[in-house]
């Protein structure tokens, strides 16, 4: 039930050359010697996490909101999705759904949740490149970890990681531990993973994986399908380690349209579970990418490389229902169908070191280039969609068209930076740095309505900036206790990020003016009881100029505007205790507070009126999230668990006029981990909960709905 209630080529080869030259000269240097110091992750109860410094580092002692996600974990709980693999993260706001498709969600941090917000990468490699994360790259059935850091990340990782960054690491280290996995569930869903690894002569090791997956989706014609396939070959050239990385695999997701909504209600006569895209819709993305790393020692540490080419080549069909009916009967629908090819190309060189220097230090310094062009071309379309006759949607042959566009985009991303943590004496840790970047961007569009004269768009811009970060840690517990600590830290941040343009309509694609971001953080670290006890809390606030929102012209199409300054503020708390007198029992829970609101924002509505949104809440921004986890793992290796998720009501509009109720979501769980084998049964939300996750870029008053309550299973066999 729905539960809602009112209330070019030149500059492609040159990069290339350039790139691969870097590398050719690494391999060149190769040198007898100790093996690299490359840090490795072990499993623990309170992890290790590199995002927020690039060096190995217990959380606590990070001075930045920060979460590990664990790979083992996830498989015992039966992720198969990025939201499925981070929803029980205090403060992060996400769900499966988006103008990507039903299994790509929208992540929200700190009550921000743009699409582009975010830096994503896999191993290190932004997925998307300069463009907007692409999801689909992500291998949940391979993660290793996840590292969730909040706020800006500019100074280390540049342009894209101006509101925070998600970090993915696959597993690596898997050499006699071959696997088969097996799984299925609601909705037709079955998918088969498997991984082996082999010592070759000469050193070489080689590691392949694969993956399948099929599924009928929850909506009508919603089926999809995932082919992937990785080979990793690695080898250490005396004390160089050298790896590389190969993926290829092809998503494919029949589209289903997101909800149309009005006034704070579903539009009368629309069936969440129902499909209303045009007949045939569908999104897909078929990727090769290859990854080079390098590291080895130099000086007083080590230097890292770490090189990427990726393609994606694209194809969606799509189309949104309106709100506004011409009859009772009959609701306008715009489609288009699109063929985008996106070609990325990233180089990161980094030193990373620790000198002693009247203390110690954590030093890093480097460069890192991100290059992207995406070609495009398409037509749009418009069609009525009578709901009497649902079984009948027409197919895009029986449309008329009505333009073609096509457009051109490239992005070179170029920074260098600096950044060290210094350690005076064992309680006091100061750090800092910062990053200038280049940021150039090349943009022609073209665009014709059938009948009317051709439009076309030229555009560039040229922005170099710094970001700039400080922060202070200063640990309170004493010294000698190594199992406890008492941390309080402060930090202040600045980035800055080009604006994504608005591509799907041609003839509105233009430039806007860079993003900026300013934070302030300040935050309690406490870990007692021989870490029994963790507590975080925080405290941030996050000022924002520029954020690219979408809104519709004088015609009705959407367009991206710049919408002047918002404010992002609030605090976080979130508390786990694994009480040493419960052997495997661990209780986990948090709150967040989030009060995201625009300062200054003004537009103008397709009729013409002004509006005036300065002091209201963004929408779709929850104030109050909650999360609560509970798991225990029995002697006998078979454990459960059961997590449960609330939000406040949010705003579906920019004037605050509507808005929805407050949800609460839990998942339940129970796994076995034997000597050759472990299962997992998981059953995800079970209070069958149909809230918004999303609001669509694309349609207006679209917004997106979680996926009802299902169940999966899912065994694997060690060989």
């Amino acid at each position: 039930m729905w539960k809602w209630k009112p209330a070019g080529a030149r500059p492609l080869r040159s990069v290339m050359a350039c790139a691969f030259a870097v590398t050719a000269c690494s391999l060149a240097r190769v040198a007898t010697g100790e093996e690299a110091p490359v840090a490795k992750h072990e499993p623990s109860k309170y992890e290790i996490i590199v995002s927020a410094t690039r060096s190995a580092q217990d959380p606590v002692n990070v001075p930045n909101g920060a979460t590990v996600v664990s790979g083992a974990e996830l498989r015992r709980r039966g992720a198969r999705t990025v939201a499925d693999a981070i929803q029980d993260v205090v403060g992060v706001d996400t769900g499966d759904g988006s103008d990507n498709g039903a299994r790509l969600p929208n992540i929200g941090m700190w009550g921000l949740k743009e699409f582009d917000a975010l830096l994503i990468t896999l191993d290190g490699v932004p997925v998307g490149g300069p463009f907007n994360p692409s999801l689909s790259q992500i291998p949940v059935e391979d993660v290793e970890r996840i590292e969730i850091v909040k706020g800006p990340q500019g100074s280390l990782y540049g342009v894209s990681a101006f509101a925070g960054m998600v970090q993915v690491f696959t597993r690596q280290e898997e050499t006699g531990h071959e696997h088969l996995t097996l799984g299925g569930g609601s909705f037709s869903t079955m998918h088969a993973q498997g991984e082996a690894s082999r010592v070759l002569p000469r050193g070489f090791t080689l590691r392949a994986s694969g993956m399948l997956q099929r599924a009928d989706g929850w909506q009508d014609r919603t089926e999809g399908s995932v082919d992937r396939g990785a080979l990793t070959l690695a080898r250490d050239f005396g004390s160089t380690h050298a790896s590389f990385d190969f993926v290829a695999y092809r998503d494919h997701q029949d589209w289903g349209t997101a909800l149309p909504v009005d006034a704070g209600a579903p539009v009368p006569g629309f069936d969440l579970d129902r499909n209303y895209a045009v007949g045939g819709a569908f999104l897909e993305h078929r990727v090769f990418s290859e990854v080079v790393h390098l590291a080895r020692p130099l000086g007083s540490g080590r230097i890292e490389h770490t090189l990427s080419y990726t393609r994606d080549n694209q194809i969606s069909l799509r189309s949104f229902p309106g709100v506004d009916a011409s009859t009772v009967d009959d609701y306008p629908s715009e489609g288009v169908l699109l063929a985008p090819y996106e070609t990325t190309i990233f180089g990161d060189v980094r030193w990373l070191a620790t000198p002693r220097l009247a203390g110690d230090h954590q030093l890093v310094a480097g460069g890192a280039v991100t290059w992207g062009r995406t070609v495009a071309s398409g037509i749009g379309f418009d069609f009525d969609q009578k709901l009497s006759t649902y079984s009948a949607t027409p197919g895009l042959a029986t449309i008329p068209i009505g333009d073609h566009r096509s457009f051109g985009d490239r992005r070179t991303f170029a920074g260098v930076y600096v950044h060290d943590a210094w350690t005076p004496q064992p309680r006091v840790t100061l750090a800092g740095g910062g990053r200038y970047d280049n940021a150039d961007e090349k943009l022609s569009a073209f665009g014709q309505e059938v009948g009317s004269p051709p439009e076309y768009t030229n555009d560039s811009k040229t922005t170099g900036a710094w970001s700039g970060d400080i922060s202070l840690l200063a640990r309170i517990a004493p010294p000698q206790a190594e199992s406890d600590a008492v941390n309080l830290y402060a930090n202040w941040k600045s980035s800055f990020k080009p604006a994504a343009p608005n591509l799907t309509e041609a003839e509105n694609a233009k430039i806007l003016e860079p993003e900026r971001t300013h934070s302030v953080e300040g935050g309690l670290k406490l870990r007692g009881l021989d870490r029994q006890v963790a507590v975080n809390l925080s405290w941030f606030q996050m000022d924002f100029e520029n954020m690219v929102v979408s809104t519709l012209d004088a015609g009705g199409n959407p367009i991206f505007i710049n919408a002047g300054r918002e404010r992002f503020k609030g605090q976080e708390v979130d508390l786990t205790l694994a009480p040493s007198m419960v052997q495997g029992l661990t209780l986990s829970g948090g709150y967040a507070y989030h009060d995201a609101r625009f300062v200054e924002f003004t537009f103008v509505t397709p009729g013409g009126a002004l509006r005036n949104v300065s002091g209201k809440r963004l929408e779709l921004a929850p104030k109050g999230l909650f999360n609560a986890r509970v798991a225990y793992e029995a002697p006998m290796r078979v454990g459960v668990w059961a997590a449960s998720r609330s939000m406040g009501a949010r705003a579906f509009n920019r004037r605050n006029t509507f808005f929805d109720t407050p949800f609460t979501q839990w998942d339940a769980g129970v796994h076995g981990d034997f000597a050759k084998a472990s299962v997992s049964i998981t059953g995800r939300n079970l209070s069958d909960d149909r809230h918004a996750i999303g609001e669509s870029d694309i349609g207006d008053s679209q917004f997106y709905v979680s996926p009802p309550r299902r169940v999966s299973a899912e065994v694997s066999y060690r060989y």
